[in-house]
């Protein structure tokens, strides 16, 4: 089970589309950002859920003469997407951070380099925090979904604009 299985099933959920298709929704909705998923992993992820039933595709004339292939969900795909759904909104969640790995290593270098570091993960986060508040205010009408996980990744930024700021003190006290 992966948060990809998840993704690819959900948007042929949504609507019948091509492989190419979800791929385009997947980058115009960041989801790379948000979940483990990765754009050239949606190909081939496709075409094992279609080997495995859970999708089937029906050939069709594309633009240019070309044929595309239009993947639509089967009830056994439903099934499986509600149980991969209920399964992963049981597991407790993973956070994992890209900084873990300086905050980790501070101890190598010395005192006032890690604090330079420490600073620089304040202002990425920082950064983010900024972003995602101005996209909740300028974009009023990002569908629910959408908005749930902005206003997730802004309180989660709050939270760790806290945490960041106590190791900083933290650590100059040490």
């Amino acid at each position: 089970m992966s948060s990809i299985d998840i993704i690819v099933l959900g948007c042929v959920a949504k609507k019948p589309r091509s492989a190419y298709d979800i791929q385009k929704d997947v980058e115009e909705h960041n989801l790379p950002e948000w979940t483990r998923i990765s754009i050239p992993s949606i190909y081939k992820k496709v075409l094992r859920l279609q080997e495995q039933g859970y999708i089937e595709g029906d050939e069709t004339a594309g633009e240019r003469f070309a044929t595309k292939i239009i993947y639509h969900i089967t009830k056994k795909g439903r099934d499986y997407l509600e149980s991969l759904m209920t399964e992963q909104s049981l597991k407790p969640p993973k956070v994992l951070l890209d900084f873990n790995a300086v905050i980790c290593n501070l101890n190598k270098v010395d005192k006032p380099a890690a604090l330079v570091l420490i600073n620089n993960i304040i202002s990425g986060i920082e950064e983010s925090k900024r972003y995602y508040h101005s996209v909740l205010t300028e974009h009023a009408d990002i569908p629910l979904v959408g908005r749930a996980i902005m206003e997730q990744q802004e309180k989660v930024c709050v939270t760790l604009l806290e945490w960041a700021h106590n190791l900083y003190e933290s650590y100059k006290e040490e």
